[in-house]
């Protein structure tokens, strides 16, 4: 995209990827993250998270979906997971507000990339949170489009009562799941809805009231239960579309084969793209990946 670019109206899967430019580990905002064991191997961390980042856009552009990128900021590692700068949905922006001090610099950055993609005609309206409350994103805001619903992550980086806010910007049902792991600190690391139906989870990072609650709106037929190895590994952290073939996608950093053969029964093509550097960060897929296309229509 440049200044003379038309303006356009996105259509089908269009993503938003940063390259890791300046990745690493330099600070701890989450138990994943360990500055000392990162620098002992930088350089060729550094390098597999280039390469697995490359492998990951080309997986999505081999699937027909168009790839935005956000530029990348030095001294800024984590824009790399840009599913946490915003979320989109209906061509509205609901912008990000992080609760730690580390990752609120990247707020100006994510504002001017979406005021840019409004003047290009991919979004249409950019909405910030409420003063004082937190928000992060996709990533604590899961939409569900085979039921109409968002799932709204809370507790260990969004705030309690963001899911009213959201279901009023939206106009949809949102509903409230509190995280208490902190390694599972964003809802897109233990919570992956499915393009068919089914949901993908890690029952614990979840409170027994809170699996009841997905288990009653989903089906308990419909829940698919990740293995802690795979959980540990961050394979919840996925994406899931229907692709331009007409295919549905899984795209994971991690899956046993038991988890493999679950999807691959119920329908699902499974690309596994090795994202191993990006765990060290507490992120993989989902993370690293902002859907401008979803529509509650």
């Amino acid at each position: 995209m440049t200044e003379s670019t038309p303006v356009r109206r996105a259509q089908g899967l269009t993503l938003v990827m940063s390259p890791p430019d300046y990745f690493d580990v330099s600070y701890a905002i989450n138990p994943w993250m360990d500055p000392a064991q990162w620098s002992a191997s930088a350089e060729l961390l550094s390098q597999h998270a280039r390469d697995g980042w490359k492998a990951l856009r080309a997986c999505y552009e081999g699937l027909g979906a168009e790839v935005l990128v956000l530029p990348p900021v030095s001294g800024l590692p984590d824009l790399v997971f840009t599913a946490n700068c915003g979320l989109v949905l209906d061509r509205t922006v609901f912008l990000a507000s992080y609760r730690h001090p580390e990752r609120q610099p990247e707020q100006p950055h994510g504002r001017a990339f979406f005021d840019r993609l409004k003047s290009e005609g991919y979004v249409d309206r950019i909405v910030t949170p409420p003063g004082g409350m937190h928000f992060e994103g996709a990533g604590d805001a899961i939409w569900d489009a085979h039921r109409g619903v968002l799932w709204s992550g809370f507790g260990m980086r969004s705030s309690a009562g963001i899911d009213r806010v959201l279901a009023e910007t939206f106009g949809v049902t949102a509903i409230p799941l509190e995280l208490r792991n902190p390694h599972f600190y964003h809802l897109d690391t233990c919570f992956c809805a499915l393009s068919q139906g089914e949901v993908l989870i890690h029952e614990k990072a979840f409170s027994a009231r809170d699996l009841d609650v997905i288990r009653e709106r989903v089906g308990a037929d419909r829940v698919l239960v990740a293995s802690d190895d795979d959980a540990d590994h961050l394979g919840v952290n996925s994406v899931s579309f229907r692709d331009a073939a007409g295919r549905d996608d899984v795209v994971l950093c991690y899956a046993t084969d038991a988890l493999r053969g679950q999807l691959r029964e119920r329908g699902y093509d499974v690309h596994v793209v090795d994202l191993a550097s990006f765990n060290r960060s507490g992120g993989a897929a989902f993370c690293l990946t902002l859907r401008l296309d979803q529509t509650t229509r």
